[in-house]
């Protein structure tokens, strides 16, 4: 099986180990993941100085995947929640896609939505399912607890469809259970992580993860794990900066992007899945996986 991989903006210039476990994981699990003959912003960062931008981009995207006969495979929650949302659109409101084919007849390209847009959770979970993911592993992991964020957009809104339902298991918490580690409900499950904040004001937003953090250490988590570039970077990166602003020095916790995990539990080693790059006290459950 065939894949676009279409890895957006956040996540190349600044979640490495996120790029690094996804092109390492799933071509092992007979998923090739073939890049994109082009590509254009998702157009997230411009929605508000030009809502039209922000539908074509995404349109682009699939069309180009359309034409090359392949579905695309998203790892940014924002990446896919535009496409998503612009799909939705492009539904409801022909005006919209005839604007849209119209431009894009310029490339010799055409928006139909017959390429479908895989998150992936939904890849792992849906595409190859839970039980795929716990015969490729080559070892379980030990049965620590661990906290799954999947963030606000694989959530939100659901009237478009998201990946990740409120009601009953997380996707995210069947593939984490499927590789051997534990996971519970816990308060901030469905909650942001304050990163839609950092533009207008930093405090807030740190003040936001802060709390988040505090949950995960009161509630006796062994580590968080998620799947969202702009999640891991407000949980992994910004502990320090919550231990300043709120004055809570136990704000510390390892966290892990779930393709990280896998490849540990299908047997790959550490630098292979960027976790040199994490910025969290990995090493505290990285020894504990090696007993």
């Amino acid at each position: 099986m065939k894949l676009y991989i279409f890895v957006g903006c956040a996540t190349p210039t600044k979640q490495y180990g996120y790029e690094l476990s996804t092109r390492a994981v799933f071509p092992k699990l007979g998923i090739e993941l073939e890049e994109m003959p082009d590509s254009n912003c998702c157009g997230t960062p411009v929605m508000s100085v030009n809502r039209f931008y922000s539908i074509y981009g995404p349109a682009r995207l699939m069309a180009i995947a359309e034409a090359g006969g392949l579905d695309l495979l998203t790892p940014c929650n924002g990446c896919h929640l535009a496409l998503s949302e612009a799909s939705f659109l492009l539904r409801e409101r022909k005006h919209l896609l005839e604007q849209v084919n119209n431009l894009l007849k310029e490339e010799g390209l055409k928006y139909t939505g017959k390429a479908r847009v895989y998150h992936p959770v939904e890849a792992l979970h849906d595409l190859l399912g839970v039980e795929k993911i716990s015969s490729a592993v080559s070892h379980k992991l030990p049965p620590l607890k661990f906290a799954c964020h999947p963030g606000c957009h694989l959530l939100r809104p659901s009237h478009i469809g998201r990946p990740e339902k409120r009601d009953g298991k997380l996707k995210l918490e069947a593939l984490v259970e499927a590789i051997g580690l534990q996971t519970r409900d816990h308060p901030e499950k469905y909650e942001g992580c304050g990163a839609a904040m950092l533009p207008y004001s930093t405090d807030a937003a740190i003040k936001t993860v802060g709390m988040r953090l505090k949950r995960f250490v009161e509630g006796g988590f062994d580590g968080v794990t998620t799947l969202c570039p702009y999640c891991f970077d407000m949980i992994d990166a910004k502990q320090d900066a919550a231990k300043t602003v709120t004055g809570d020095r136990s704000l510390s916790i390892p966290t892990f992007y779930y393709t990280q995990l896998l490849g540990l539990a299908m047997g790959l080693s550490e630098r292979e899945l960027g976790l040199n790059l994490n910025m969290s006290p990995v090493g505290s459950v990285l020894e504990k996986f090696k007993r």
